[in-house]
């Protein structure tokens, strides 16, 4: 695959350490030590110019499948990922976002995929997150639901209630039960028992209510 980079920073310096493994890189950094740097260190082309631009993108994107800005500006990111669809027929278009505010907008105006560091990062510290006994096990993409695990606390009103008896909380559905040891397929006669640990699809929004009536002791 022929990639083209835009922004040659401590980030792209260690993607794209990775990439030219597998990968035919072209690079292209408007600061001249940053280039230079990048051209005596790594196995990519690199090109000395403004990634923005597309009397420089141009030729770079000739033939390219995917292109990924990197700089620490968004409007140059989406600038440069906006041309290169346009004008130079690149296929995907991807995008490092510096300002979570602007991932939206990233997507509305054709960048295929766009990343923020900082909602990475909080995304990674809430999957961690331990609600003294429940766990986001996986955040399902492309939406606002996720995946979490808790065992069943003796106190609430779920123990003893088959899975169409209890009201879940917002739509909130069972996907796997482990009683004991033993893996059950939810039904709507299951019945649910104190310390059973039930793997939930629910809205991120109500964790901090399943938690409060169905796990916390």
């Amino acid at each position: 695959m022929k990639i083209v980079i835009v922004g040659a920073g401590k980030v792209a310096y260690y993607l794209i350490r990775e990439f030219v493994q597998e990968h035919e890189v072209t690079i292209i950094e408007q600061d001249e030590k940053s280039a230079n740097k990048m051209a005596n260190q790594l196995s990519a082309s690199v090109i000395y110019g403004d990634g923005s631009i597309l009397s420089v993108l141009g030729p770079a994107c000739k033939g390219a499948d995917m292109i990924v800005a990197l700089t620490g500006k968004d409007e140059t990111n989406l600038i440069a990922c906006q041309i290169a669809k346009k004008f130079c027929g690149v296929p995907v278009a991807v995008a490092r976002v510096n300002n979570p505010r602007n991932m939206e907008v990233m997507s509305r105006f054709g960048v295929d995929k766009s990343y923020s560091g900082t909602q990475i990062l909080a995304e990674l510290i809430e999957q961690e997150i331990d609600y003294q006994g429940l766990r986001i096990v996986h955040k399902i993409n492309g939406s606002d639901y996720v995946l979490v695990e808790f065992a069943l606390s003796s106190r609430s009103k779920a123990c003893g209630k088959t899975l169409s008896d209890y009201r879940f909380i917002n739509g909130s559905k069972v996907v796997v039960i482990n009683s004991d040891g033993d893996i059950i397929t939810p039904r709507g006669d299951t019945v649910m028992h104190a310390g059973d640990m039930l793997t939930l699809v629910c809205d991120a929004k109500s964790i901090d209510q399943i938690w409060k009536e169905m796990v916390r002791e």
